[in-house]
């Protein structure tokens, strides 16, 4: 990254990093009086640092790496294990992305090149039954809802389903459209990928996509896809995902670029 870049966006870089590493330590249940300068301290350095990458993923594990050095110190944790769990999970990444758009506006606001979506808008939520399963069933009562249908079968209560055998067993045609690792797929790049999945929404398949949220493997419900271009930074591009999560009690709304980037997505061809 040359300097007037560089010089450019450390001021949102150090915001995003001080934000992300305070929700952080927030969500580890870290946070508190002692450790709130230090936590600002820590997430500041590593924003800082970051941008001195281009290359989003490698900015991200050196985030990564800072909070879980600073983290353990912070937290009077083992350092090795707390820096191994923060770069190899990729928490940190994934909540540094999710921090609001409006922080984004330091360096230009973005505006939607394209959009594609359902063409009956979002899907119906569902909440799933428990905790730790239930997601699965609920995207596809999701989806089935959306058709005007039902689902017949839930499976075994308690039991996680992988989406593609659920919705087998419910009579869907299910086009599996990534695996979890785009270097294997057949797309031409990262925008032809969205541009496919895209296509499919417009079409009218609804997306299932399955990821590690840091703890399990998770499912949400996709049901738009907005590719934004930077104002101020035309070579700046990204993509938003729209989703219903199942999650109890979880109100995202909007999926990361990480973890649909390294998520299993599934299309359900409309009856």
């Amino acid at each position: 990254m040359q300097t007037k870049e560089i010089v450019k966006t450390l001021p949102a870089s150090i915001l995003k990093g001080a934000a992300a590493n305070l929700a952080i330590q927030a969500l580890g249940k870290n946070l508190n009086k002692k450790t709130f300068l230090p936590t600002l301290l820590v997430g500041a350095v590593g924003g800082g640092l970051s941008c001195l990458s281009d290359d989003k993923y490698l900015s991200t594990l050196i985030a990564a790496s800072v909070f879980g050095g600073g983290n353990a110190l912070a937290n009077k944790a083992s350092f090795p294990r707390t820096m191994l769990k923060y770069a190899a999970i990729g928490t940190a990444g994934r909540l540094m992305l999710n921090i609001p758009a409006a922080v984004g506006k330091i360096n230009g606001d973005w505006k939607t090149e394209w959009q594609m979506q359902l063409p009956n808008g979002a899907l119906k939520r569902y909440e799933q039954e428990k905790p730790l399963w239930g997601c699965t069933q609920a995207v596809l009562k999701s989806i089935a809802k959306y058709f005007g249908k039902t689902i017949v079968s839930e499976g075994e209560d308690g039991s996680g389903y992988d989406f593609f055998e659920l919705a087998v067993m419910n009579g869907f045609d299910v086009t599996t459209l990534s695996k979890g690792d785009l270097s294997t797929e057949p797309y031409n790049n990262i925008d032809h990928f969205y541009l496919v999945v895209g296509g499919y929404l417009k079409r009218g398949w609804p997306i299932a996509a399955t990821y590690f949220n840091g703890e399990l493997q998770h499912t949400v419900g996709v049901w738009r896809i907005s590719k934004k271009r930077n104002t101020d930074k035309p070579e700046s591009v990204r993509y938003q995902i729209d989703i219903i999560d199942p999650a109890q009690g979880d109100p995202s709304k909007v999926l990361s670029q990480y973890d649909f980037e390294h998520a299993v997505i599934r299309a359900v061809k409309p009856y």
